[in-house]
């Protein structure tokens, strides 16, 4: 079992960020922040859609501290596409002195990630699906990684063994 650390999930809707994000969870007994039930929440409260983007993260950022400052190892689950969002969670960590680990989903087979997008359905009250023209403007907008990062594609490797390779990668952060 691992120390209180901080993993932030990333990549692209549909990626497989949060089927990776559930696994290590279930094996870490860590606490799960999905961005986007936050956002829907905010929508369902009546708050402006246009303005609850930013709010959504934040409010994951004040949940993400208090639960590290607890003890807790916290997963973030949320595209975190742009490197104002990435610099959050490591200034977070580093205010607390403890580890971050970046792993980031990808799917590199376009019509894998496709199919997928075209069938799921989250549930997320409030929250409508995301269509596959929404992921190409998402992709557009996705900027360059100047982090270490864990890049795991979910097109190609059981989830299972994508879990077991981000727990290896998290104990080597050095919070065993």
């Amino acid at each position: 079992m691992i120390g209180a650390h901080l993993i932030a999930m990333a990549g692209l809707p549909g990626a497989g960020k949060s089927s990776i994000a559930d696994g290590l969870c279930r094996v870490l007994g860590a606490t799960l922040l999905a961005v986007d039930p936050i956002e829907a929440a905010m929508w369902r409260s009546g708050l402006d859609r246009d303005a609850t983007g930013r709010a959504a993260y934040e409010v994951a950022e004040a949940l993400a501290a208090e639960n590290l400052r607890q003890g807790q190892t916290v997963i973030i689950d949320a595209v975190n596409p742009v490197e104002e969002a990435r610099l959050m969670w490591l200034k977070t960590a580093q205010s607390l002195t403890l580890p971050i680990s970046y792993i980031e989903a990808i799917c590199s087979d376009e019509a894998v990630h496709e199919a997928r997008i075209e069938a799921r359905v989250r549930g997320i009250t409030g929250m409508p699906e995301v269509t596959w023209a929404r992921v190409q403007q998402r992709k557009a907008e996705y900027q360059t990684w100047s982090h270490p990062r864990l890049v795991l594609d979910t097109s190609k490797t059981p989830v299972n063994d994508l879990v077991a390779d981000a727990l290896a990668y998290v104990r080597r952060a050095g919070a065993l």
